[in-house]
């Protein structure tokens, strides 16, 4: 059998949690009895350098080496093939942007490109680079032929039975890159229960799920929480799905499972739509344990909705936000800002939409400035007009996120745009990024109020106020200063657990 070295890049961002795109492909792997070693170098604790990452691909000798690659931070991963493809193994990269544009991956360095779902390809991948065979017999990949012409395979057909695939292989990555599993937020909570969406908007890619919705029934997914439990004691879990009441028959009857076991409890969230879900088993999903809910709204403009083709009716969303919070359960809701057409009258509409659901919603998602994925209908309409072809690998683009490796605490806890609206995609005018910063002040605000205990909240805001006045003297003296806070803060959290635990 073979070895197999898996890889997420180094990022800005940082996972809190394994991620399931590479713990999935691990897992087939590991059942077709091959052997898997997995570098997550973007974990909140990453478990080691680029540098080291390098060796260790030397010393585990793999028959190939495996990347998932995000548009966000795609230059920098390319500069890590290049040192990879010195040591002689072939380079294999997944994931949205390869699915997308698999030429551009192989111009850099990339040797064959799994487009699509990954799992019934690497398993025939892995057999043919270690029998020997035909690369144009495997569905689903993009590789340079020995003359050097791009050859494209026919596409994969989707996995159409979630339920035969394996449970991902967390044990591969270690707790420690991650989370503490304390509370609600675990290490090995995350959960893909479905793959897709049924919408359709503008501004969403599915180059690697496809349209529409494909869902593992509810006795597959409660067998993998209560394999998470009773293998790793996990007791609280997020579905990971774009939409995870896509089928509501199948979301009562996970809870129905959920409360028919009287010694398995679990804390649970997820992300759905809101005309996706009912009073009803809004009542039922918080007494299996559902805590929390987050509901993409996106914009309080309805022109801005149409425009992007996201059917949502504003006044049924503030219904499902109240019907939420009188089933005993937590929303957040994800606003967007930053569409090439926004205007005062935009962004105000949006606002006051905000105002009118803040009392019956926790938090707002404090990350929310468009990005033009391309692949998308929004990216296509407006390519040519704002010039966007490759972004993703203009210098201008690399200054704003690529050299940004802190953000400063006003940023972390207030709202933070990555310098989109001042020097982003699209030129708009004074009034208009005075407009979009009002909401996003309004959504900082919210969100300290909701979050942060009733005594702390006004030594929160002076700390926000404070991080944002220095950062704009010198970024450096508010990394100093706030660095020893934090620093200072965890030494206090470990002395009171230490006095806990005596």
């Amino acid at each position: 059998m073979a070895r197999i070295l898996l890889l997420f890049p180094a990022s800005l961002y940082r996972n809190f949690t394994p991620p399931l795109n590479l713990a999935m492909i691990a897992a087939v792997l590991e059942r077709a009895g091959h052997e898997v070693k997995i570098l997550d170098l973007s974990a909140l604790n990453p478990p080691c350098s680029e540098t080291e990452a390098l060796r260790t691909a030397v010393e585990f000798d793999p028959l190939w080496i495996g990347l998932t690659l995000n548009i966000i931070f795609i230059e920098p991963a390319y500069s890590f093939i290049g040192k990879l493809k010195k040591i002689g193994k072939p380079i294999v990269a997944g994931g949205p942007h390869p699915s997308l544009l698999p030429e551009e991956c192989l111009e850099h360095g990339c040797d064959i490109v799994v487009r699509g779902e990954a799992e019934n390809t690497v398993l025939e991948l892995t057999k043919i680079l270690a029998d020997g065979g035909d690369l144009r017999d495997i569905p689903g990949i993009s590789y340079r032929a020995l003359d050097g012409t791009v050859v494209h395979n026919s596409p994969r057909p989707l996995i159409d039975d979630l339920d035969s695939l394996p449970f991902a292989a967390k044990h591969l990555f270690p707790k420690q890159w991650y989370v503490e599993d304390t509370g609600i937020y675990q290490a090995y909570g995350g959960i893909f229960s479905g793959r897709g969406c049924p919408a359709n908007c503008d501004y969403c890619y599915k180059g690697v799920f496809g349209p529409g919705c494909r869902m593992r029934s509810a006795e597959n997914v409660f067998r993998e929480m209560k394999y998470l439990y009773e293998t790793h004691g996990v007791t609280a879990f997020e579905f990971m799905d774009d939409a995870f009441s896509a089928d509501l028959q199948r979301v009562d009857d996970l809870c129905d499972l959920i409360l028919s076991d009287r010694d398995f409890r679990p804390l649970w969230q997820c992300t759905t739509r809101m005309d996706l879900t009912t009073e009803l088993l809004l009542a039922k999903m918080s007494r299996a344990g559902c805590f929390r809910i987050f509901y993409g709204v996106e914009s309080g403009d309805p022109e801005t909705l149409y425009r992007v083709n996201k059917h949502l009716d504003l006044d049924r969303a503030l219904q499902v936000l109240k019907w939420t919070r009188k089933a005993g359960m937590k929303s957040i809701v994800g606003f967007m800002w930053g569409f090439p057409w926004d205007s005062p009258s935009s962004v105000g509409a949006s606002i006051a939409y905000l105002k009118r659901i803040a009392p019956f919603t926790n938090e707002f998602n404090p990350l929310g400035v468009l990005i033009p994925v391309p692949g998308t209908r929004l990216f296509a309409a407006c390519s040519d007009k704002y010039r966007l072809e490759n972004w993703w690998l203009k210098p201008k683009f690399g200054r704003l996120y690529r050299t940004n490796t802190y953000f400063p605490y006003y940023q972390r806890r207030y709202y933070n745009d990555f310098g989109l609206l001042d020097d982003g995609f699209f030129p708009f005018t004074p009034r208009v990024k005075k407009a979009i910063r009002s909401g996003t002040r309004f959504i900082g605000r919210h969100n300290l109020v909701n979050n942060a205990h009733p005594v702390t909240i006004p030594f929160v805001f002076f700390a926000v106020y404070l991080s944002r006045w220095m950062f704009r003297i010198h970024p450096q003296m508010e990394k100093t200063v706030f660095g020893i806070l934090s620093a200072l803060k965890s030494s206090m959290k470990k002395l009171n657990l230490k006095g806990s635990a005596s």
